[in-house]
């Protein structure tokens, strides 16, 4: 089972407070009667020390034993031969005995039931010693002095009473240790999750940074490590969603980048096999009259000029589309500059309109001018020009004999709007988008019925997007209206 970080340092810190508690409890076991008993030795000390200083009185000796616990006994005189040891004169004689009054009544000390003796006090240099007595049915520590007036005092504690005091002490100890590990429970819970909440909250971060979500930032404010870590996780899932983004949006470009260039090369294909499919047809009619002449399979002079006019006009249909395929190419590839200067819409549409008035003629079409006076725009005059004139070549081409072309010219949204419609039958909605590309035609046999290379509306389409005019096509009632915008200006511009 796999625990939390939580429950992991809750376990450690409750492991460290019981260790604690039951090292205390070894402790005191082993150690706590020594050193009592060392305390109380030295207690004990202290007083024999001061009692030598002088004859002690009796208030004295009741404040000392109350003050230390423990109990004093003063003999005015005692019997020489409990003596034993203690500091000799020059004549090798016990200072301690010499002052001992004889005459008077002797104090009875403790009585060793073995030898049938009274003990004797065995002094040292300092004429004190100390020794362990059974009093009353109790081991007691006792400590004795001679003092120079030849009284002798004993100074004496309970072993039992310090066995007695560890003992409860221990005792009292192991409860209070017990109740520390209950109350250290809840204490030591909430430590666990003021240590452990930061951590999780940053790998939580982190989880999240892991499956790109950068939005969540850390908020710890502990003063600490953590709280720099928490700012370093920030300062990095910060860099990481810059650096990302951009590394999205290069990604982005560069696929966009490879299908447009996939597209280009679509487009070039098709490109490649329309030209050559506009170029087959004269060439073949080229080849076909050419071997008539030259195998002499005319049957008079007549039909040869026919022969000869036909390779003539299917060689300017080549030339033609050649000129139009370089100007495609040269507006493709921005060779040509576009000089944007004034112009003139109303007298401009007027002069270009004029030179079809023969061919509608022939077709009985009606043409319709409804155009603003002064309109003045900007653009280039020839550019402009090539794109009414391809416009208008389309317009006659396709409509209906008996019908109308008709040209607009108005001002919309401080723009001037030129749009030509002519009558005739309308264009499949799905089609539309389609007849800016170059030899699209909406008869899907490609036939050349109507004449023209297949690029003018391409051309038408290239020459606007440079002017970054505005343009389109739109099927009305009983015909097709196209249109385009440039900027209108005042003629003092």
């Amino acid at each position: 089972m796999k625990l939390k970080l939580t429950h992991k340092v809750f376990i450690f810190s409750l492991a460290l407070v019981s260790l604690v508690i039951v090292g205390g409890i070894y402790i005191n076991n082993n150690y706590l009667e020594d050193f009592y008993s060392d305390r109380r030795i030295a207690q004990i000390k202290e007083v024999r020390k001061k009692l030598s200083k002088g004859v002690p009185t009796v208030e004295e000796l009741e404040t000392y034993a109350q003050k230390y616990n423990i109990t004093i006994d003063m003999m005015s005189r005692i019997n020489p031969r409990r003596l034993e040891g203690g500091r000799l004169d020059q004549n090798n004689r016990s200072l301690g005995r010499e002052q001992i009054d004889e005459r008077r009544p002797m104090e009875r000390g403790p009585f060793d039931k073995k030898t049938r003796r009274l003990e004797r006090y065995k002094l040292d240099e300092n004429n004190e010693g100390n020794r362990i007595t059974n009093h009353r049915g109790m081991e007691h520590l006792e400590y004795y002095k001679l003092l120079p007036t030849g009284q002798f005092i004993t100074l004496r504690i309970s072993m039992d009473s310090i066995e007695s005091t560890v003992g409860i002490v221990n005792e009292f100890y192991i409860y209070e240790g017990i109740a520390i590990l209950i109350g250290s429970l809840f204490f030591v819970y909430i430590f666990s999750l003021h240590i452990t909440r930061p951590i999780i909250a940053l790998n939580s971060i982190i989880k999240r940074m892991v499956n790109m979500d950068f939005s969540y930032r850390t908020n710890i404010k502990s003063g600490d490590e953590l709280e720099e870590l928490g700012g370093n996780i920030n300062f990095l899932s910060s860099e990481l969603e810059k650096n990302i983004g951009q590394l999205k949006l290069s990604n982005i470009k560069l696929k966009n980048e490879v299908e447009k260039r996939k597209k280009i090369d679509e487009l070039r294909k098709e490109f490649i096999a329309s030209v050559t499919h506009e170029i087959k047809t004269p060439v073949t009619v080229i080849n076909t009259h050419a071997e008539m002449l030259l195998y002499d399979l005319i049957e008079n002079k007549e039909e040869g000029k026919e022969y000869l006019k036909t390779i003539m006009s299917e060689g300017n249909s080549i030339s033609t589309l050649l000129n139009e395929l370089i100007k495609l190419i040269k507006l493709e590839e921005k060779i040509v500059d576009i000089e944007i200067n004034k112009l003139d819409l109303f007298g401009l549409l007027r002069e270009e309109s004029f030179k079809y008035k023969i061919d509608l003629g022939k077709k009985n079409v009606s043409l319709i001018l409804n155009l603003e006076e002064g309109l003045v725009a900007l653009g280039d005059d020839f550019k402009i020009r090539q794109v009414i004139n391809n416009l208008l070549s389309n317009g006659v081409s396709y409509v209906e004999n008996g019908g109308e072309l008709r040209i607009n010219l108005e001002t919309i949204k401080n723009k001037a709007r030129i749009e030509i419609i002519n009558t005739g039958s309308s264009i499949p909605e799905e089609k539309l988008e389609n007849i800016w590309k170059p030899f699209y035609r909406v008869e899907t046999s490609r036939n050349r019925k109507y004449g023209g290379t297949g690029l003018g509306l391409t051309i038408v389409n290239g020459i606007l997007e440079r002017h970054r005019s505005e343009f389109g096509v739109k099927n009305i009632e009983n015909g097709i209206k196209f249109w385009f915008t440039l900027e209108k200006v005042s003629k003092e511009v």
